[in-house]
This record gives structure tokens, C-alpha cells and sequence, in this order.
């Protein structure tokens, strides 16, 4: 009897030997994953893998949302509007309606007047899918905005906590709905130009019933107010005596410039409160900022109370308020007071000898514990500024990881003077970053020497004008990343002469690099990831260092104005097993000592060659 046949079995794998897939993962570990990425690129990269996974990193996706200019201000909020499951990510909004509004740039009709209201109406349709909105800015220039935006988002987002806006040539109606807002924690304020050049600062029947209603707004109905900024463009600063009378318990983060600090002349007693008095009442204030400019609207902070600021982490403004900072002293004993009764052990009389000059800085200042990061975004003169003093504020900073400064080095001063000084007085600093506006500046070799002693620098920014002869980019972030193989990241931007700020000089930029140093496990560097940004200039303006006006940051929209190259620059040397071999004619083209002398073997070769064919054909003629 014929055996019986037995049909095929499908045999599945037991779980064991199935392999998980990305789209297995569940949502939480792909929005760790997203949030660990550097850059929106990536996390955009990340959600283009497939469908599942596009829906579970969604919210790291659209949970910051920054839109410039008409064109994508209009497409993007008319998606979010059909798109209620993408609105509702949405955390962070910031809109630039008045940018790139250039109709040769993208062919747009729309008159740039009429953009803000554009912008404004379409807001006030997608408010009402923004459920998890808690920060909404307004960046805009001299057009005010659709009332009825500002309501909607009061009455459609109920976690909308802190707001930014700006005022330009128009003050909003003192009825607007931008100053009802209630239990704000954060509020910001930029005032344009237009608002200068109409006057609006100075008091007049049209801005001080605005400013009434904008100060009962901050006092009287946030009193949990957390993070407060206003900020201008000019140097005309103007009143704001009633904010300085104010008391939020929970401030935390502060930034102000274009106002008067100072409310009481000289040699007056004070008659009403000024931003020393404001300071001493805030005792809980980590963040401050102070951007007026530096000859202009002075402050003595150094008669601050030394209990002032205790928990003061982070400063930005002149060197010249750090230093008053730095330089508080204690209030003189009261002649009249009973003098306390001295112990049974006194103290050594030589151990107080050396402080007892009042001219030196104490030996542990108030700050010395708590201030983490310095900023100085204007340019200090370094003819005006030593070294000397600069090491005689930061050496007592014994907490700071974080220094970012612009310098303005005159002719004939020692460049790497300050650089020294700032690595031996700071040497535990994570995060350095110097911008220098003008030329003289220095060698990208010489600063590499001088960062030696920064043996914990993790990030590091470097901004300055090219020095005529200087190495290629490239190869002075080599000489940095192999003087400092702890860096993790760092970019080099070469700017026009002259720059006024930081900010100016980002803005202006010729060329720019940013460049990731990976190591071996044994921490030896192997190679830079190099992505290089240039713009198109002729060959004497990028000698002359002045390149086109607009910069990098201006270029980006025409891509034909800016190259990008990318690749791997390997900093192992050349006789590395692991290092491919170059051939001669990359040797030939290779901007280094050992391609120029193989340049210059090759033409010595060349000219040898000429004489001795000359030689002998002058021989064999008859």
C-alpha cells in the first residue's frame, strides 16, 4: 500500500529569531530617538521611512514650528487648518510674516503691507486646532496684526502660557485683545525701528494708554510671571518707571535694553524705582540680560546689595556691568553700632593681611558659585580692555563653563594676548565662542596653540576677519581638532571688516564651516565631517574681505549665490595603515607644505628639462 502523503507545513519562526524592525519600536523610544537627533533634518529623515513611523515622531516633527515669509506662512497654516492630527503637536509657533517678501525672489503678488493681515486671518483659522500651543511669537515690522488672532488664541488655546509680539510704525488700539491675556508666565517685546522713527517711545496721548494697559496687563493680572523681555533697536532708550515697581515672584529669566535704568539723576535722592532697586527685589532671577550699549545708558551695579542676584546663572551685556558685579563689596560697619564681642581664639593677624587692600577684588565673589555663562555681544576695544582686567574678573568665576565675546583688536596689540588670558583665568570651560570684527585678527595656527589649556572644551565658535596668507579652513580646524581632540563640535566663519556685533557679523558671513571631530576609542582624532558654506564673490573682494553685502544669511534663498561642499577630512598622517595612499597628482593639487614642494620639485624638473633640451639641441646643429 502506497505511503500516504503528507501535505507541506508552514513552519513559523518562534519569536526568539525574529528580528525587531524599526517599525516595531513603540512611539516612546522613536520620540527619544527624535528628540536625540541634532537637527530638524534629521528628525525629517527619520519620519520619511515609512508611514507607522512617520505617525509615531510626529510630535517631535511639528512640536516647534518657526514659518518665514508669506509664501510659507499661508501653505503651512492652510495645512494645519485641514490637518487637525498635525495642528494638535504643535507647542512652539513663531511667524515672520514680513520676510522674504521680494516678488523677483518668489514670484509673489501680494503687496507686503497687506502680508500681516494675511498671516493674522490665517492664524485665526487654525486656532482652533492648536490644543497643545503654550509659546506663540509674533515677529513682525511695522504692520500690526488681525485683532481677532490675539482673541482667538486666548479663548482656543488654553495652555497658550507665554506671547511675544512687536510694535512698529502702529501701536495697537489700547481696547486690542493682545493686553486681556490673563496667568501669563512669559512675555516678550520687540520695538522696531518704525516705532522709533514715529516717536512712539517718548510719552504722547497715543502710547501712554497702550503702555497703561500693557503694564496692568504684566502687574496686576500675571503674577506668576516667569521670563520678561523687551527689547529695541535703537539707542534712545525709553520710560518704564512703572516696571520697575513690579514684583513677580517666580521671574527667572530677564532681558531688557532701549530702556532708561536709571531713574534718579546724580547727586538726587531716589524719587522712584530703577532697575537696581527691581533687581534687589528678584532675588530668584537666573538669566540676565542687559543689551543696551556699552557707553551708552549706564548703570553702577557695584552698589547692588551683595545678597543681590544669588542664584544668578547666566549674563549678557557689557564687560563693564560684570565687572560691577564682580566688584560688590560688603556695606561699611555702622560707626554708631556696638562692635560685637571678640571670641577667645583670635585668628592669626597675618591672615588677614592680604585683603585687607580694599583696591583688590575679594577672593571669593559673589557670583563665584552660581554665574555658568558670560556673553559680550558688542565689540570691546582691546586698547581700552588689557588683559589684566580681563583676568581680574573672570579668575574669580570659579563656576563659568561658558564664555561668548566679541573683540575689536586694534592695530599693533598682541592678539593672542586676551585668548591666553581667558584659557589660564577659565580653564574649565565647555563652551567658548569669540568673534573678532576687524583686522588685524590672528592666525587659525596661533589661536589652536592657545586652546591647549582648555581640556574639557566641548563646543567651540570662532568668527573672524582672514588674515592675507591665511590657510585654507579646513586645515586650520585640523590644527584646531588635533590641539583640542576633546571638541566635539566647533565651526570657523570668515566675516567682513568692520562687523558692529555677533550678530552682525553671523549675518554677514563670507565663508563658514562647521566640522564634527570623530575619534577612536582611545580618543585619538581620526577625521573631520566638513560642510563648508561660501559665498560667490569676485577674487579681490574675497582678498579685500569684503565680499557681498548681504552674506551668507542673505544668500541662502539663492542657491546659486552660495557653495556647499561636503566631505571627510582625514587627520590621521600619512604613513597610517589605515590612511589610503595619495597618488601624484593629488599631491600636486593638495594646499599643504608637502604640495607645494612637490610643486615646486616638479617645476625646478620642468625648467632643468628646458636647459638641457636647449643644450643639446644647440649641439646637434650643424
Amino acid at each position: 500500500m502506497p505511503a500516504r502523503t503528507q501535505p507541506y507545513a508552514f513552519h513559523r519562526p518562534s519569536p526568539a529569531s525574529i528580528q525587531p524592525t524599526l517599525d516595531s519600536l513603540p512611539a516612546e523610544i522613536l520620540l527619544e530617538i527624535a528628540n536625540y537627533l541634532k537637527s530638524r533634518e534629521d528628525v525629517l529623515q527619520l519620519s520619511r521611512v515609512s508611514a507607522s513611523i512617520f505617525a509615531k515622531v510626529l510630535p517631535a516633527l511639528y512640536s516647534d514650528v518657526e514659518l518665514h515669509g508669506v509664501i510659507q506662512c499661508g501653505r503651512t497654516l492652510a495645512m494645519l487648518e485641514c490637518r487637525p492630527d498635525v495642528a494638535r503637536h504643535i507647542r512652539r509657533l513663531a511667524v515672520h510674516p514680513e520676510d522674504d517678501v521680494s516678488p523677483r525672489a518668489h514670484g509673489s503678488t501680494l503687496r507686503a503691507w497687506d502680508n500681516a493681515g494675511v498671516v493674522s486671518r490665517a492664524i485665526v483659522k487654525v486656532a482652533k486646532h492648536l490644543d497643545a500651543l503654550s509659546h506663540f511669537d509674533w515677529v513682525g515690522e511695522d504692520m500690526l496684526p488681525d485683532d481677532r488672532m490675539w482673541s482667538e488664541l486666548r479663548l482656543r488655546c488654553p495652555r497658550l502660557a507665554h506671547i511675544g509680539t512687536t510694535f512698529g510704525c502702529f501701536l495697537p488700539r489700547p481696547g486690542t485683545s493682545l493686553l486681556q491675556f490673563t496667568g501669563l508666565t512669559g512675555f516678550s517685546l520687540a520695538l522696531k525701528d518704525g516705532f522709533y522713527a514715529h516717536s512712539l517711545h517718548l510719552p504722547s496721548r497715543e502710547s501712554e494708554p497702550v503702555f497703561t494697559r500693557l503694564w496692568d496687563m504684566l502687574v496686576l493680572r500675571c503674577p506668576d510671571l516667569e521670563t520678561l523681555r523687551i527689547v529695541g533697536n535703537s539707542t534712545e532708550p525709553g520710560d518704564v518707571t512703572r516696571l520697575y515697581g513690579a514684583h513677580w515672584p517666580k521671574l527667572r529669566h530677564l532681558c531688557l535694553s532701549a530702556l532708561v535704568w536709571n531713574t534718579t539723576p546724580l547727586g538726587h535722592l531716589p524719587q522712584a524705582p530703577d532697575l537696581k532697586v527691581f533687581l534687589e527685589r528678584h532675588e530668584g532671577i537666573e538669566t540676565l540680560h542687559l543689551l543696551g550699549r556699552p557707553h551708552t545708558n549706564l548703570i553702577d551695579l557695584s552698589t547692588l546689595s551683595i545678597d543681590a542676584l544669588p542664584s544668578l546663572k547666566e549674563f549678557s551685556g557689557s564687560f563693564s556691568h560684570l565687572r560691577m558685579l564682580v566688584d560688590r563689596q560688603p556695606p561699611p560697619p555702622d560707626p554708631n553700632a556696638q562692635p560685637p564681642i571678640p571670641p577667645l581664639v583670635h585668628p592669626p593677624v597675618q591672615n588677614a593681611l592680604p585683603n585687607m587692600n580694599p583696591a583688590l577684588p575679594p577672593v571669593d565673589t559673589p557670583l563665584a558659585k552660581t554665574l555658568e555663562r558670560v556673553s559680550f555681544p558688542h565689540a570691546m576695544h582691546l586698547r581700552d580692555l588689557t588683559p589684566l582686567a580681563v583676568s581680574r574678573v573672570l579668575v574669580g568665576l570659579h563656576s563659568l563653563t561658558s564664555i561668548k565675546a566679541t573683540f575689536s583688536i586694534q592695530g599693533g596689540y598682541d592678539s593672542n594676548g586676551v585668548f591666553r588670558t581667558i584659557v589660564s583665568s577659565c580653564p574649565h570651560l565647555l563652551d567658548l565662542d569669540i568673534t573678532c570684527t576687524t583686522r588685524p585678527s590672528f592666525f587659525l595656527d596661533a589661536f589652536a596653540n592657545s586652546l591647549r589649556g582648555l581640556s574639557r572644551l566641548r563646543s567651540l565658535s570662532l568668527a573672524l576677519v582672514r588674515m592675507p596668507g591665511e590657510e585654507p579652513m579646513h586645515l586650520g580646524a585640523a590644527r584646531i581638532a588635533l590641539a583640542n581632540p576633546r571638541l566635539k563640535t566647533f565651526s570657523i566663519a570668515f566675516i567682513p571688516i568692520h562687523a558692529h556685533d555677533a550678530q552682525d557679523a553671523a549675518e554677514s558671513a563670507l565663508e563658514c564651516g562647521t566640522f564634527e571631530l570623530t575619534s577612536d576609542p582611545h580618543g585619538i582624532p581620526v577625521c573631520l565631517h566638513v560642510v563648508q558654506k561660501r559665498a560667490r564673490c569676485w577674487p579681490w573682494q574675497r582678498a579685500a574681505g569684503v565680499g557681498p553685502a548681504a552674506g551668507l544669511a542673505e544668500c541662502e534663498g539663492g542657491r546659486d549665490r552660495v557653495a556647499v561642499r561636503r566631505w571627510v577630512h582625514d587627520l590621521r598622517p600619512s604613513g597610517h595603515p589605515d590612511v589610503r595612499q595619495k597618488g601624484l597628482g593629488e599631491l600636486f593639487v593638495e594646499r599643504s607644505p608637502a604640495g607645494e614642494e612637490a610643486r615646486l620639485m616638479v617645476f625646478c624638473l620642468g625648467l632643468l628639462g628646458l636647459t638641457v633640451w636647449a643644450l643639446a639641441s644647440k649641439a646637434l646643429r650643424p
